[in-house]
């Protein structure tokens, strides 16, 4: 990364991007580059405390700094509001030189204001999830044609600060107690190669259905004899458990799983199958080969990055829309992905031929 000789090295700059888990994914490669760029500089990230385990111990950042816009948002009482005022005196104290809105939302372009950096940076209009939060901004970026995947776009930002985008760098949690948890789960199973079915989707139009990915468990351990570990997140269970009664074959294996832990876990599957959502997007920076299953949110956009891994979609008329709920439409773009185009996805980026046709 280089950095323009004529700009000043800021001693303290803010990073704001409060979630979700693979928005925060998707931002630590222009960390990574603001931090080459200017390592003497003390990098702070301000995030939600459902996503901030992500950032827990990462080298580039100084002080995580978290906040719960969601609990106080239900509470809507005075302790919310001290808590709120002790937050923004904390970032007042900081004094930083700058601060880089990668949200783009009314609410962390506001905590950018409230920080009192003298500088603010975020996107135009047209990139803005919240158009009119860009008039706290004194800096605006209109990112280059180019930039189509969101890692990309993000790295925009910093172009203004005079910072060239390098490779693709995400500082992700490990210890080695997540290892030896997943080393446990995996050997009293009996399980070596395996592939990761992650069948929910955070929004109901991003779910594909739990018989497709049943029937597609059934096919790929026929295909391929690779064993299945089913994953899912809090409030999930009964969904993986659906996926589980409606297979044919014997069913994927499950077991619990932190963030953390799945982090441990993607980086030793052969596969990981799944739509868009966190999930998929650490497995992504774990370099686990991917076919995601995509339907309201565009794959070129939101997609696996690594120019190996696969995305199956359908476009229709009214998308890419990313709406959390589809009324008129019942979700056709998703329901238009078939199991066996992705079962083939899977085959071919897996780099085997299934050895007999699997109906």
């Amino acid at each position: 990364m280089l950095l323009n000789i004529g700009m000043e090295t800021p001693r303290r700059i803010l990073i704001i991007k409060l979630g979700s888990i693979g928005d925060v994914v998707h931002t630590l490669p222009a960390l990574a580059d603001l931090k080459a760029a200017f390592p003497d500089s003390e990098v702070d990230w301000l995030v939600e405390q459902k996503a901030a385990v992500i950032l827990e111990g990462n080298p580039h950042i100084h002080e995580l700094i978290q906040i719960d816009t969601q609990r106080w948002r239900r509470a809507r009482n005075l302790g919310s509001l001290r808590e709120m005022r002790q937050i923004i005196a904390k970032l007042r104290a900081r004094e930083y030189d700058l601060a880089l809105d990668f949200q783009g939302l009314w609410k962390s372009a506001a905590w950018g204001y409230f920080s009192g950096a003298p500088r603010l940076i975020g996107f135009a209009r047209h990139v803005l999830k919240e158009p009119g939060c860009r008039v706290f901004y004194n800096t605006i970026v209109d990112p280059r044609t180019q930039a189509v995947h969101v890692i990309d776009l993000y790295k925009e930002l910093l172009r203004s600060l005079g910072v060239e985008s390098g490779s693709h760098q995400f500082d992700l949690p490990s210890s080695g107690e997540d290892e030896r948890y997943i080393e446990q789960q995996l050997a009293a199973r009996e399980i070596n190669d395996f592939l990761i079915l992650n069948p929910g989707g955070g929004w109901e139009t991003k779910t594909w259905a739990p018989e497709n990915y049943a029937l597609l468990h059934d096919k790929l351990s026929k295909g391929t004899g690779l064993k299945t570990v089913l994953t899912g997140g809090p409030g999930e269970e009964q969904l993986i458990e659906h996926v589980r009664r409606a297979c044919v074959v014997p069913p994927p294996e499950t077991f619990p799983t932190t963030l953390t832990q799945f982090i441990a876990l993607a980086k030793r599957a052969r596969l990981f199958v799944g739509g868009d959502t966190g999930p998929l997007h650490l497995a992504a920076a774990c370099q686990t080969p991917i076919v995601g299953i995509f339907g309201p949110t565009d794959p070129a956009r939101n997609g696996p990055f690594s120019q190996e891994d696969l995305a199956v979609a359908h476009r229709v008329p009214c998308g890419p829309c990313y709406k959390r709920t589809c009324p008129i439409y019942h979700v056709e773009c998703l329901r238009l992905v078939q199991v066996q185009e992705v079962y083939q996805a899977a085959l071919q980026r897996l780099k085997v031929r299934s050895p007999v046709p699997v109906i």
